[in-house]
């Protein structure tokens, strides 16, 4: 990790976050995301594990015409080695908490992410991957061949 004009220790809080700190499944973006004849684009995951503090900001009702909707808001807190970004999603609770903002504070080594609970029915394409990984499905098995 490169640091550049540091007048603070990029390790300043990083005792701080140890203290709240959880184990958490994470599912980040690749970088190569596949794109199809018709020009949309496959996002594709890697699964690892973060440790950071998540914390809860409530439970908030959103009024559409299509209908009500309860939602579940969340911020995450993490050393800045952890480079989590937009569209990254962290589960909890067999929930799927998706990264919605990043501040990076590198400054003092901590990286803050607001997130919100998805339903996986939105986000079809780590649907497939989750019942993929959880033996629920072989597509992706076809499909990785396919593009190799």
């Amino acid at each position: 990790m490169e640091y550049q004009n540091h007048l603070v220790d990029p390790t300043y809080f990083w005792d701080a976050i140890e203290e709240f700190t959880f184990s958490y499944e994470i599912y980040t973006v690749k970088n190569e995301n596949e794109v199809d004849e018709y020009g949309n684009t496959t996002l594709q995951y890697n699964q690892s594990i973060i440790q950071g503090s998540l914390q809860s900001d409530g439970k908030y009702l959103r009024q559409e015409k299509s209908g009500n909707k309860e939602e579940l808001s969340y911020r995450f807190y993490c050393k800045s080695i952890y480079r989590i970004d937009i569209g990254d999603i962290i589960k909890y609770k067999n929930n799927y908490l998706r990264v919605n903002f990043v501040q990076d504070y590198d400054e003092y080594g901590v990286r803050e992410a607001k997130l919100n609970m998805i339903q996986l029915s939105a986000y079809r394409d780590f649907a497939d991957y989750i019942k993929y990984i959880n033996g629920e499905k072989l597509i992706w098995t076809l499909y990785l061949m396919w593009t190799k």
